[in-house]
């Protein structure tokens, strides 16, 4: 079994360093008691088996696991830069992605707790940029992910300007949210993960503190609890010793994938495993920090819906739980950078993976590597830290012929895409991943995961599909199918704009396919898929809906895209 010093440093200073690392595990091993030390008897936690397939010469990652009673474990993977080979350390500093989201949530908290505003407040106190939607969003509605606003990155990429090919500022971000006419949705019904809100909250927190977020937080946080190698990125071009190039794979090997940008808050966090550990240290013990126990109790606290209805999110964290353990956690992603922060309270147990390598999954490795410390800290058997396959009951009945089930639908609301297909016996509805649909009568289905769907027909033909999860039920509706002649296309060909966006879109013909095209030569290949209705591959899938007048004529489109729904061109 490999020990803490199987994988030591090859530098002397480092190699020193483990070493010492390792003399204070065996005294925390030795002052342990009987009972105690036949825990830590079982298997340790194997990072090196988990990380074992990142190549010592390509980027890889930083992993962080820290067990209440026992000091930090800390392995390192890859290198940190290919062009000038410098291995990973636990000293290098990596961009966090949206884990970043839970600081600047604590920055509003401590505004809270200072009496300098209340999350109940309507952020047009403090942005009096952004317009009137009719009903009031508050910060908590941004922090909570319940606010409506369209999705920044979206909004950029549909105007031909996305994240790595012009530079962002904070108040780019701010001109673009102020200039939507409307939301995704009214504040407080729903839950959308928009990056947006936290742009907007990091520039409350400069506004009300009089400081920059970096001053704020540093002075507040970073420094009480020792975080010394945490800032935040306001300037890319910034000189940061220690930090990790990020990379995406590429079939030559890797390629550079940095984010050139300045906006924060939403990510834009520059730090190191051993300062997020110290981070996680915190929230399990917040007496550390004035005003701690409370600042803490807040970020945990599960936003509500208008309803009433719990989320799965807090002040910047995750709180969705795991194998019914309690866990809080966030990931991040930005260029090539991929994160994953996590702790399980309960137990004791905190893991941190930041890798410099877009292909790799670091929410799947922090949940292997808490796994394993669940067993070896005799916190769970190995039989109890696996899911177990969920049982679906349901009274099945044989229907001879399932194709008046099969169609294409919408839905008018998100603009999601679902698909139900016939085939040996079987009718399978995709949404995301593809599950078979079990009959259970009345035009009544269950699907593999549970979820109830639900078919409403007419003439035998397919009208709409509901998807029930929980409280939660989701409408679309049969769309008619998609006319691809030449003919039918040339009728959208034509110029259109956006005011929201501040953009033209051209829409041609080249051949026997339709393309959208920005200025700089970006186009975008259409895919019929409905009557009216094209995707293309931009920011995941999006889906262009075109609009036409009573007399048949195309006036215009609407483009649904990822946290961005309904936003209008008019045909010029």
């Amino acid at each position: 079994m490999p020990t803490c010093l199987d994988h030591a440093p090859r530098r002397p200073s480092l190699a020193k360093a483990a070493a010492f690392g390792c003399l204070l595990l065996a005294a925390a091993l030795a002052a342990m008691p009987t009972g105690a030390l036949a825990q830590a008897a079982k298997p340790a936690p194997d990072l090196d088996r988990l990380f074992g397939s990142i190549a010592p010469t390509g980027p890889g990652c930083a992993a962080g696991l820290a067990v209440a009673g026992a000091p930090p474990l800390i392995r390192t993977y890859g290198l940190a830069d290919l062009e000038h080979p410098e291995p990973i350390t636990a000293r290098t500093v990596f961009e966090s992605g949206s884990l970043a989201k839970q600081f600047t949530a604590a920055a509003m908290q401590l505004l809270v707790q200072d009496g300098k505003l209340t999350l109940d407040d309507d952020i047009r106190r403090y942005l009096p940029e952004m317009p009137d939607f009719g009903t009031p969003i508050t910060i908590r509605h941004l922090l909570n992910h319940t606010s409506g606003l369209r999705e920044q990155w979206s909004l950029l990429a549909l105007a031909g300007d996305p994240p790595g090919t012009q530079v962002h500022g904070q108040a780019t971000i701010l001109d673009l949210a102020s200039r939507q006419k409307g939301l995704n949705f009214v504040p407080g019904t729903e839950f959308l993960y928009t990056n947006t809100n936290y742009v907007l909250a990091a520039t409350i927190v400069e506004r009300v503190s009089g400081q920059t977020l970096q001053a704020f937080t540093d002075q507040r946080l970073f420094r009480p609890l020792g975080m010394g190698q945490t800032r935040w990125r306001e300037d890319f071009r910034t000189v940061v010793p220690g930090r990790a190039t990020a990379y995406a794979p590429a079939d030559t090997g890797f390629i550079a994938n940095m984010p050139f940008t300045n906006v924060y808050g939403n990510g834009g966090l520059l730090t190191t495993v051993g300062d997020l550990l110290r981070w996680n240290a915190f929230l399990d013990k917040p007496s550390d920090l004035p005003g701690g126990p409370a600042l803490v109790a807040a970020l945990e606290t599960p936003g509500r819906l208008k309803g009433g209805a719990p989320l799965e999110y807090g002040l910047g964290l995750e709180l969705a739980p795991d194998h019914g353990r309690r866990r809080v956690s966030h990931s991040g992603s930005t260029g090539g950078y991929k994160t994953w922060l996590g702790r399980y309270p309960d137990q004791g147990i905190s893991v941190v993976v930041l890798c410099n390598n877009g292909g790799i999954d670091p929410v799947s490795l922090g949940g292997a590597v808490a796994q394993q410390a669940l067993v070896a800290t005799g916190r769970a058997t190995a039989a109890s830290a696996v899911s177990a396959p969920r049982v679906v009951a349901a009274a099945q009945m044989a229907i001879a012929d399932l194709s008046p089930y099969e169609s294409l639908f919408r839905n008018p609301v998100t603009g999601e895409l679902v698909q139900t297909e016939a085939a040996n016996g079987q009718l399978t509805l995709t949404q995301g991943a593809r599950q078979v649909l079990t009959p259970v009568g009345d035009d009544r289905f269950q699907r593999a995961d549970g979820d109830a769907v639900r078919f409403v027909r007419t003439d035998r033909a397919p009208a709409e599909l509901t998807v029930s999860h929980g409280g939660v039920t989701q409408r679309f509706v049969a769309v008619r199918p998609a006319r691809s002649d030449a003919a039918a296309l040339a009728a959208y060909v034509g110029t259109y704009y956006s005011a929201e966006l501040d953009t033209r879109i051209t829409v041609v013909q080249q051949g026997d396919a339709l393309v959208m095209r920005q200025p700089f030569a970006v186009e975008w290949r259409l895919q019929p898929r409905f009557a009216d209705g094209f995707t293309t591959r931009l920011r995941g899938t999006t889906t262009f809906v075109f609009a036409r007048t009573e007399g048949g004529q195309v006036s215009g489109f609407a483009a649904w895209a990822n946290g961005a729904r309904n936003i209008a061109f008019v045909r010029q």
